[in-house]
Parts: C-alpha cells; sequence; structure tokens
C-alpha cells in the first residue's frame, strides 16, 4: 500500500518548470538619468477629461491600432507609466486597472 501511495506522489509530482511569462514586465526598472524638465512657456500639457479616459477604455477593447498613441497618452498621464503593448497578461493588467480607475472616478 505504502508503495503505491509514493508511486502515484511521485507522478503527480511537477517537473519543477515554470510557465513561460513575460520576463520584460517582471524585471526591475533602473532610472539612470532623470528626464529634462521642459522650460517651454508654449508647451501645454495634456490632461484628459473623464470623457477621453473612457474613450481609451473603449478603444482598448477594439482590435483597430490606430488609437495607441492616444491611449498611451492617457495612462501615462493617469499612471506615469507606458502601456506596455508587447505582453498580453500586461495589458490585460494595465486595462484592468484602468477600469477600476473609472469605476472608481464616476461613482
Amino acid at each position: 500500500m505504502d508503495k503505491e501511495l509514493k508511486d502515484k506522489l511521485e507522478s503527480l509530482k511537477s517537473d519543477g518548470k515554470k510557465k513561460a511569462g513575460c520576463k520584460s514586465c517582471k524585471k526591475k526598472k533602473t532610472i539612470t538619468e532623470l528626464e529634462p524638465i521642459i522650460e517651454d512657456d508654449d508647451y501645454i500639457p495634456f490632461i484628459p477629461t473623464m470623457e477621453e479616459i473612457k474613450l481609451a477604455y473603449v478603444e482598448l477593447g477594439r482590435k483597430d491600432d490606430s488609437k495607441r498613441h492616444f491611449i498611451n497618452k492617457v495612462y501615462q498621464f493617469l499612471f506615469n507609466e507606458d502601456f506596455d503593448w508587447g505582453c498580453r497578461s500586461c495589458v490585460n493588467i494595465q486595462a484592468r486597472k484602468l477600469d477600476i480607475y473609472i469605476k472608481e472616478n464616476t461613482q
């Protein structure tokens, strides 16, 4: 009986391999130098309205890639990080983050 249980436990054990995933988002980001301060009098920062934020969230669900720049600008303003289009799981996490932001700020 003990031998059968040991064999069954051995067969159930994993082989120790992890699933492949996004390795770039798991690396710690290092800052090498600060970005220069913009001292232009004509510079107007992009401050999205709530309607533009909602539009960016809606555009995330579409297959059209022409709105990526707009979505990135909105996401950059809200969370101070770029939208990672290269990793599918990162896109899902960032989309949920944007969804939660919209739900919390429209009530």
